[in-house]
C-alpha cells in the first residue's frame, strides 16, 4: 500500500501542509542529529557513521508522518513511519557515505550533494508513488531540494563563524537546521504541486 493523500484537504490547507512539511524536516534533522553527538563521542567512528544517518532518517521520517497523516485517506501510522523512517534511513546512510569519499572540491561537493538528495528521492518513491506523476519529478526536486540545503548550510557557517573551531554543538544545529529548512521548503512545494496533479492508480 502506498500514501493517498486526499487533493480536498490538500488544497483547503496548500500553506499548512509545505510549511509542517518544512519545520518537521528542520526539526527531525536537528532532534536527530543532537541525539547522536553523545554516541559520537563513545562509539567506534565506523559504527557511529552507521547510527547518526539511521537515526536522524527515522526521526524525520516521523516527523513528516505526523504533518502528513492530517491529509491522509488511507493508510496506517505504523506503515508510514516504518516505510519512510526506513526510506529515510536507508537515503541518509547511503548519501552520508557517497559524500565522506569523493574529494573535498567544489565540484565533488556539489556532486554529493545532488546524490545525496537523489538517493533519498528514489528510496521513498515506492512510498509517495500513487502521488507522485513520474519518478524523475520527485528526484528532481529533492536533487535540487537538499543540494540547495546542504550548500546554504555551509554558506550559514561560513558567513556567522570566522573561527576555524566550532563547537560540534553548534556546527551540528546550523547545519541540521539550515539545510533542514532550505530542502524541506523546496520539497515542499514540490509535494504540494504533486498533490495537484492526477494521481497514478494503483493496479488491481
Amino acid at each position: 500500500m502506498t500514501l493517498d493523500l486526499d487533493e480536498a484537504k490538500v488544497e483547503r490547507n496548500e500553506f499548512g501542509l509545505w510549511l509542517g512539511w518544512t519545520l518537521a524536516t528542520a526539526g527531525g534533522m536537528l532532534l536527530g542529529f543532537l541525539l547522536t553527538i553523545p554516541l559520537v563521542n563513545v562509539l567506534d567512528l565506523g559504527f557511529a557513521r552507521l547510527i547518526v544517518p539511521i537515526l536522524a532518517g527515522i526521526l524525520i521520517g516521523y516527523s513528516q508522518w505526523i504533518v502528513l497523516r492530517q491529509y491522509l485517506t488511507l493508510t496506517t501510522r505504523s506503515e508510514w513511519f516504518l516505510a519512510d523512517g526506513t526510506s529515510w534511513a536507508a537515503g541518509y546512510a547511503l548519501g552520508l557515505l557517497l559524500i565522506q569519499n569523493l574529494p573535498s572540491t567544489i565540484l565533488g561537493s556539489i556532486l554529493a550533494y545532488i546524490l545525496f538528495g537523489t538517493i533519498v528521492a528514489l528510496v521513498q518513491w515506492p512510498v509517495l508513488r500513487r502521488e507522485i506523476p513520474s519518478t524523475l519529478t520527485w528526484i528532481v526536486v529533492s536533487a535540487l531540494g537538499w543540494a540547495a540545503g546542504l550548500w546554504a548550510s555551509q554558506l550559514a557557517l561560513d558567513l556567522f563563524f570566522n573561527d576555524p573551531v566550532i563547537e560540534p554543538v553548534v556546527s551540528t544545529i546550523v547545519i541540521a537546521v539550515t539545510s533542514g529548512l532550505v530542502a524541506g521548503a523546496i520539497t515542499g512545494v514540490g509535494l504540494v504541486w504533486i498533490v495537484r496533479q492526477p494521481e497514478k492508480l494503483e493496479p488491481a
